[in-house]
């Protein structure tokens, strides 16, 4: 009977040890902050248990203190009224707690010597037995903090108790938790709302230049730690002046090759890229992101000293790639446009075909250029085997306007032509080498050749002719940069003057007939009559040079004059048989 009724007994002692705690979870998960969940827990554990007295005390290691940081004292007597806050930390027992993180058991804190702070502060307040559980979450100031419930008098405290209070610890980091959760959360939603608001107002006028710097403010809110882009279709660097560093500043007055080329290797396909970029002697972090309009790249932007995003931050990358698009896609269309216009004017400008001569001005007077003014025609060939992109055609037009105002260019495989006007620009010579120069990042590896002066429009279609043919020329001859005539000689330069319809009916009039369309037989004919005109016609000589005897010469030369007509006798044929034969050599060379 005795054995039933003290079930019984702990039956009942167990729900009400359940009720307290689900009271007490109750109150905890109420708190809307730090501060108010450990009033609350120190207040729920004296109203739902026996304990008198709760506290929550805090190890300040600046100040080598223990603070009470909140505490419930419902009978507090004008004794208690006289004890202070905050002990010395070496007399109080929360550094032992803190660095073994367990929970500790006075079973009479006033009459305990180990810690002389905390047996004054018992007395004075005329608590006895103690116990102080560690909680695995720091206050507001990241500082650590131990549970402390108090009894006026001594008690036994048993494992049943000392795992309710555990209990009740447990409970309150699962709430702080929940709290971290949902100011993470709130911080969120609150990030996102900015980004929308900033990125809406911004994107209302992305395609109006005056007000990029709405943009470019809004950016700068959204990204704190810096960003920039580069506009390939202008060659230009866009960011937020009100904001820059220094450094960004010296970027946008010189902006460095370096810069350029790594936004030239920005990759949809690839996504974001961490980067280095080296500016003025120092080492700048980014996060790259390629700027796509229709598939084509137009710029990159960079998010400086950043790797990697959250969430949020991902939203922000995402809408201020679409925003700066948006805005670059205003001078990539009237790149197309104009790219369209140029194209199909200097095709006929340079295929001859002058019928109209009215509406190719009128076309030329839409594109700001004067096709009644003297011009060069200027060729540039990349030396690389891919053809050029647009973003490079766009970026290799602007510079020229730069430098050398208003031109008209067409993309041809590798190579670009630019129409310029002639005046005091074009014709310095350190201004076109300050054109390559800032090309260099999209065309490393570049020829460029410049025609003679054009006076009259039927003058174009030659000199695009003797413009190609130098960059090929030169090209072969590992030629680079600016192309002259000193640096692929005399005889190239006059023959990139010569029309290739000319040049090929000169040598079908002389030696088409003896070559044999390039056969070993039309070879070796064409190699001894290049030795004999070589000689100045002296047999000995030539059979020497060839290595045969004279008599075979004299078979060979007669053979040659019977079967083609030639009069071996005769100097001016022979002259026009040497140049001939001069041409048709360096044409296969440069043709191989």
């Amino acid at each position: 009977m005795t054995d039933t009724l003290q079930s019984d007994g702990e039956i009942k002692q167990g729900l009400d040890r359940f009720r307290q705690i689900s009271e007490i979870s109750k109150l905890i998960n109420e708190g809307i902050d730090l501060n108010d969940l450990l009033t609350r827990l120190t207040e729920a554990v004296c109203r739902h248990s026996d304990w008198s007295i709760s506290s929550v005390l805090v190890m300040d290691e600046a100040r080598q203190m223990s603070v009470s940081a909140a505490r419930y004292d419902p009978l507090l007597t004008f004794k208690r009224e006289g004890a202070g806050f905050e002990w010395d930390l070496m007399g109080s027992p929360i550094l032992e707690i803190v660095s073994k993180g367990r929970p500790m058991i006075m079973q009479d804190a006033s009459e305990q010597e180990k810690y002389p702070a905390f047996q004054r502060d018992a007395q004075l307040r005329g608590y006895r037995t103690v116990v102080l559980v560690p909680l695995r979450f720091p206050d507001e100031q990241g500082r650590p903090i131990v549970f402390c419930v108090l009894a006026d008098e001594v008690v036994d405290v048993s494992e049943t108790e000392l795992s309710f209070l555990q209990c009740l610890a447990d409970l309150a980091d699962i709430a702080v938790r929940r709290m971290q959760i949902l100011r993470q959360e709130t911080a969120e939603a609150e990030r996102l709302r900015e980004i929308t608001v900033n990125l809406t107002s911004a994107l209302t006028t992305t395609l109006d230049p005056d007000h990029a710097s709405d943009l470019y403010g809004g950016l700068s809110r959204l990204f704190t730690t810096g960003w920039f882009a580069i506009d390939l279709t202008t060659g230009q660097m866009l960011f937020d002046r009100a904001g820059a560093s220094p450094l960004l500043q010296k970027m946008c007055d010189r902006l460095p090759e370096s810069v350029v080329r790594t936004a030239m290797k920005a990759d949809a396909a690839r996504g974001d890229q961490t980067v280095r970029l080296l500016v003025e002697d120092e080492t700048l972090s980014a996060l790259m992101r390629p700027l796509v309009i229709d598939g084509t790249r137009v710029g990159a932007l960079f998010l400086l000293n950043v790797e990697t995003l959250a969430a949020s931050e991902q939203v922000a990358a995402d809408a201020g790639r679409l925003a700066l698009s948006s805005l670059i896609l205003r001078n990539y269309m009237a790149f197309k446009t104009r790219e369209h216009a140029s194209r199909r004017l200097i095709g006929q400008l340079c295929q001859g075909d002058l019928r109209d001569l009215g509406e190719l001005r009128e076309e030329a007077r839409l594109l700001g250029f004067d096709l009644d003014r003297p011009m060069y025609l200027i060729g540039l060939r990349s030396l690389g085997e891919d053809p050029l992109e647009e973003d490079s055609h766009s970026f290799v037009q602007r510079s020229a306007q730069t430098l050398f105002g208003q031109v008209l260019s067409y993309k041809d495989g590798r190579e670009v032509y630019l129409l310029v006007l002639d005046d005091d620009t074009i014709r310095d010579g350190k201004l076109r080498d300050r054109f390559l120069q800032r090309i260099r990042p999209i065309m490393p590896e570049t020829v460029a050749v410049m025609s003679d002066r054009i006076d009259r429009l039927q003058e174009v279609a030659p000199a695009r002719e003797a413009c190609r043919w130098n960059l090929q020329v030169a090209e072969a001859m590992g030629a680079r940069d600016w192309v002259t005539r000193r640096t692929v000689g005399s005889f190239p330069s006059l023959m990139a003057s010569v029309s290739h319809r000319v040049a090929d009916q000169f040598l079908s009039d002389t030696i088409a007939r003896v070559a044999e369309n390039g056969s070993g037989k039309g070879d070796t004919v064409l190699e001894t009559l290049e030795a004999y005109l070589a000689t100045g016609r002296r047999p000995q000589e030539t059979a020497d040079l060839l290595g045969i005897h004279v008599s075979t010469l004299r078979y060979r030369l007669g053979r040659i004059a019977e079967k083609s007509g030639i009069d071996l006798n005769d100097p001016d044929e022979c002259f026009e048989l040497e140049l001939a034969l001069r041409i048709h050599k360096f044409r296969i060379s440069y043709q191989k």
